[in-house]
């Protein structure tokens, strides 16, 4: 099944190879999957939009993978009646471009994914990609905050409607759970009037990358080709032409803008902004770039003020519709490669960022030689959407008010194998060091925070011991009540974060 395979977003999914695919096509189909797993005790996965870059984690390697994709509908429901204004229904199998689309020319919006490919499912529930951090989300909430009911498959067969009233612990589990309770089919979501936004990409070039290096402890330069050598000569002449011309900045100065937008960003709802630093393989160079978005179509906002006195290389600052953003960041982040993610929590300080800077840069440094290495680094805060998280008895991450601001300090490395293949073995060592040594220096700076973004998480990491202690028994002792026999569990369904 070529395109199956290929829909997902990883080389390490792409590679597994399942007994059997099954895509249902209504909850009963599922329904009667479920029994038939549980009854001959089958292990199985359940795929979405296949985003997700660990491998197995929806797909089963020798078991049953549930592609869910035919379930994409979008079906505006109208008034809730209960004070929460409209309701969408969103099939989980839909990816976010296509919900998007379907609900612009009703002038409408729900809270999802950035990426449009990122599936449904797996994001509101974190078991594939981008938990629902949206364009939206500092004046709306994350994408768990705004399910008012889920259509579950339970583990004994039941198609159920969970939602506050119905089943509040399980629908307090769901919003943050992973896949650990069942199988969701259909979404109920809080939907907002669309407007335009105003923002974009903008890229740097970096004028102390070279003196940045020579304070490290980087190993010797991998031997060069002609062709590299001549790439890196271009990229080393285009990088010193621009900022003899004014065009380069410092990560200083990169850093000292997001801080100070950051501050701002408290009056300003509707201002968001993400920060990275990439390498560029081709030309041998390092980037930053800024990802700023205004939810209102007002060109130039005061709030991202600081970034504006930057010189940049490029920028696609624009007033246009959501769709054109989700479409850019798509555009920026191409699949069909092997992927390593991780992720950890931290305290805003300029100190400690210029230090996971440099940890990032030596340990990328050390592994630049791999083929088709592309490694990025992304700042983004957590501030207003924990007050959201409380709606409708709350959710499950364990956040609170007076822990904002959080940074989300995530990064991503793009690789493929060679013939001799230890690349997987190099990377993901590499990913590892990062994140111990970074985690090892925000806590002996006092600025770590023990929660992880699910949807950026390596595999490795306990992503539920970051929900806290009291939260992640509350979470077991539901998944016991519904799902005594461990259908969702590790027993029949290994793949993903378990509780």
């Amino acid at each position: 099944a070529p395109d199956l395979v290929s829909s997902f977003f990883s080389i390490q999914q792409q590679e597994i190879i399942p007994a059997c695919w099954f895509t249902p096509t209504s909850a009963l189909d599922v329904s009667v999957a479920i029994n038939i797993i549980r009854e001959h005790g089958c292990h199985f996965a359940v795929k979405s939009g296949g985003h997700a870059t660990n491998a197995r984690m929806s797909s089963a390697e020798g078991g049953v993978t549930i592609d869910m994709r035919l379930f994409d509908s979008v079906e505006l429901l109208g008034e809730a009646g209960d004070g929460e204004g409209e309701v969408t229904r969103i099939g989980t199998g839909g990816r976010w471009g296509e919900v998007y689309k379907k609900l612009e020319p009703y002038g409408k919006t729900v809270v999802g994914g950035r990426d449009r490919r990122v599936g449904v499912g797996g994001l509101m529930l974190g078991g594939e990609s981008p938990r629902g951090i949206s364009f939206i989300s500092r004046r709306n909430g994350w994408a768990i905050d705004n399910v008012l009911n889920y259509e579950v498959i339970l583990a004994n067969g039941t198609i159920a409607q969970i939602s506050q009233p119905t089943a509040p612990d399980l629908y307090w589990a769901l919003r943050g759970g992973g896949n650990n309770f069942g199988i969701v089919t259909h979404f109920d979501l809080a939907t907002y009037p669309l407007t335009q936004a105003w923002g974009g990409y903008n890229f740097y070039l970096l004028s102390d990358i070279s003196s940045r290096m020579a304070s490290l402890s980087l190993p010797p330069a991998p031997p060069f080709t002609l062709t590299t050598k001549a790439l890196s000569t271009l990229g080393s002449l285009i990088n010193a032409g621009a900022c003899k011309l004014g065009y380069c900045i410092t990560i200083s100065d990169w850093l000292n803008a997001y801080l100070s937008i950051l501050q701002k960003e408290q009056y300003d709802i509707d201002a968001q902004l993400i920060v990275a630093l990439a390498y560029v393989p081709g030309l041998d160079l390092w980037t930053a770039f800024a990802n700023n978005i205004y939810a209102k179509p007002v060109p130039n906002p005061p709030v991202f003020s600081a970034l504006k006195k930057l010189p940049h290389v490029y920028s696609s600052n624009r007033v246009a519709n959501f769709s054109s953003y989700h479409k850019e960041l798509n555009d920026w982040n191409e699949g069909g490669y092997r992927q390593v993610w991780s992720a950890l929590s931290i305290k805003p300080n300029f100190e400690l960022m210029q230090k996971l800077v440099d940890i990032f840069i030596e340990e990328s440094e050390s592994i630049k030689h791999v083929k088709d290495f592309m490694p990025s680094t992304v700042f983004q805060a957590i501030t207003d959407e924990i007050s959201h998280m409380s709606r409708n008895g709350g959710n499950c991450l364990g956040l609170k008010a007076e822990d904002a601001p959080i940074l989300v300090y995530s990064f991503t490395i793009r690789y493929n194998l060679r013939p001799e293949g230890k690349e997987d073995e190099l990377v993901e060592a590499a990913g590892k060091r990062i994140v111990d040594r970074s985690i090892a220096v925000a806590k002996e700076m006092g600025l770590w925070h023990p929660y992880v973004y699910l949807n950026y998480a390596d595999v490795s990491q306990d992503v539920f011991a970051g929900y806290g202690k009291k939260n992640r028994q509350r979470l077991r002792a539901i998944q016991q009540k519904w799902d005594p026999e461990g259908v969702f569990g590790a027993r029949l369904q290994p793949g993903g974060f378990k509780v």
